[in-house]
């Protein structure tokens, strides 16, 4: 089974870089390899994906030997099985905000003991049964990840209870969301949305697991790591795309008057 480079980084107490992008675009994973990313974010939550596109993706972030992370729209047991199958590194869950509902996604995400989930081999998880490894359970428990989404404030207020669920990884915070639900603006230099996330950042030092946060600056990635954060996500085909035409608007508008 092919180990993981965010479990690697981890492990070796680093600060995991990750992309976004939310189409399929094939080339993706090999171009944020090539950068120095450790993993890709997959959105399947706000974008719509083909099964055969999923299963193309996956393998194209295989090919890039970089760590897939597949944040489904799903809950449904059978369909997270699918996409560790797949061979997704990471299932990133959005809209966590309970403990009985972090269980139930830590059963559907591992093999036991730590949760229920069903025993195949036959897919690209486990090199197709003829590559797979005697000790593929394992493996499959120790290198992928469950990531759940705390994005309100009743799952701010669940934080410990959710984040010490076994088979839970690692927190996401998402400000978008929670920004909403707060009120406040979607930075942690808003104070509101920072007391949320320093309360994230607490639990899950207390739990002794990693936290993860959407950072757009520069001074927004140095503020979160210096809060703990181990997972920043940073840079995206959506705002690379934007940012590039209006610079191409800018260089037109220049040139052409």
């Amino acid at each position: 089974m092919r180990p993981s480079k965010i479990r690697q980084k981890l492990r070796a107490g680093g600060v995991v870089r990750i992309a976004n992008v939310g189409h399929y675009l094939p080339y993706f994973p090999h171009l944020a390899a090539h950068f120095g990313f450790d993993g890709v974010w997959v959105d399947a939550e706000h974008r719509a994906w083909d099964p055969r596109e999923i299963g193309a993706m996956i393998a194209q972030h295989h090919l890039a030997d970089i760590d897939c992370v597949w944040r489904t729209p799903t809950i449904e047991k059978s369909g997270i099985a699918r996409l560790l199958e797949d061979g997704a590194s990471a299932i990133m869950i959005p809209h966590v905000n309970t403990p009985e509902r972090a269980a139930l996604l830590a059963e559907a995400a591992k093999f036991p003991p730590l949760g229920d989930r069903g025993l195949d081999g036959a897919a690209h998880d486990a090199g197709y049964w003829v590559g797979k490894s005697p000790d593929y359970v394992q493996l499959a428990n120790e290198e992928t990840l469950l990531i759940l989404q705390i994005e309100t404030p009743v799952a701010v207020s669940n934080i410990d209870a959710i984040i010490s669920t076994p088979g839970v990884d690692l927190i996401f915070v998402g400000p978008g969301d929670l920004s909403l639900r707060l009120g406040c603006r979607a930075t942690v230099s808003d104070p509101v949305l920072r007391k949320a996330v320093e309360t994230v950042a607490a639990a899950c030092e207390r739990a002794g697991k990693p936290w993860g946060i959407p950072a757009g600056t520069e001074e927004e990635i140095r503020a979160v790591v210096d809060m703990g954060c181990r997972f920043v996500a940073h840079g995206g085909e959506f705002w690379a795309i934007h940012d590039r035409l209006r610079e191409s608007q800018e260089t037109l508008d220049k040139a052409l008057g």
